[in-house]
């Protein structure tokens, strides 16, 4: 039974953003998440129209849960819309099949 937890998220930074700020709060958070028992990964990825979409996976929705209710995540997500982010969507999917893994020769 496949239980795993995916997270789409586009998150549209504020043009007046403190990158170095940021990047140092990202990788805070991922040496935190990546601890956390049933965080299976996260990868970025960036159109040619410049729209950034990550992708979060759990092993379970109480895994999510852990993470979403972190008391360090909770706050950086405040401080993600207070002052980096303009505007952006979650999705929180569960997935219903799996097809894999392929090995080519």
């Amino acid at each position: 039974m496949i239980s795993d937890v995916i997270v789409v998220g586009d998150l549209k930074l504020r043009d007046d953003a403190d990158m170095d700020s940021y990047g140092q709060l990202g990788e805070r958070m991922y040496s935190i998440v990546s601890k956390l028992p049933g965080f299976l990964s996260v990868k970025s990825f960036r159109a040619e129209d410049g729209e950034e979409i990550t992708v979060f996976r759990f092993a379970s929705e109480e895994a999510l849960e852990a993470w979403r209710t972190h008391p360090d995540h909770v706050e950086t997500m405040k401080r993600g819309h207070a002052e980096f982010y303009g505007s952006g969507f979650l999705q929180i999917c569960r997935v219903i099949r799996e097809v894999g893994p392929f090995k080519h020769n």
